[in-house]
């Protein structure tokens, strides 16, 4: 994936690398024995290369049955892999954080995150489905935003019952554009 706002495109530009799974599960084991009961999985988009991670959550959980996880997944793979949600709920997983970004179709095809607002809401739905609970991160503040845009996601995240899953950061993060972005030529062509 290529989002232009990511700090990750530009030094991968969308390539996939994967840590094998003996090395990822040796992780895990080092820290259940120094007395982890919860793996958060750092990675930007933990469905990816789903088959991967998957297996490396089925092994772990036949490892450690008690052990529990957050992972990150894009709306898109949210809804592209939704039979895929209630067995992550089943291995563990107590909540899954996602990139919404904005309810503001323009903004998300400026940072081309490959969902929509209705996706949004399925993506809402599924999880909810499933048994998980989604944490939303936002890009509060763009070129583009406006405050009518930053109402309707306080009126969005209060309507759809989020209030205690949107850490209060979110609010207030603004888009930063790492060396090599492709946004810094678009928004200076519009004189932003």
């Amino acid at each position: 994936h290529t989002c232009t706002h990511c700090p990750i495109t530009p030094i991968y530009g969308g390539r996939l690398r994967l840590v094998q799974p003996e090395v990822v599960l040796a992780d895990i084991d080092q820290q259940v024995a120094a007395g982890a009961g919860h793996i958060t999985f750092g990675d930007p988009d933990f469905f990816n290369a789903r088959p991967h991670s998957l297996a490396i959550a089925e092994e772990f959980h036949r490892r450690h049955p008690d052990l529990t996880f957050d992972a990150t997944i894009k709306v898109e793979h949210l809804v592209e892999h939704a039979d895929a949600l209630p067995r992550l709920r089943e291995l563990g997983c107590l909540f899954v954080t996602s990139a919404f970004e904005s309810l503001n179709p323009k903004i998300l095809g400026m940072l081309e995150k490959g969902h929509t607002p209705d996706d949004i809401e399925r993506a809402l739905d599924l999880a909810e489905d499933a048994g998980l609970f989604l944490r939303p991160t936002w890009m509060a503040f763009t070129p583009w935003t406006s405050l009518n845009d930053i109402v309707e996601t306080l009126d969005f995240v209060e309507r759809r019952g989020l209030v205690r899953h949107v850490q209060p950061v979110q609010y207030a993060l603004r888009l930063l554009l790492p060396p090599g972005s492709p946004l810094i030529e678009i928004a200076a062509a519009q004189g932003l």
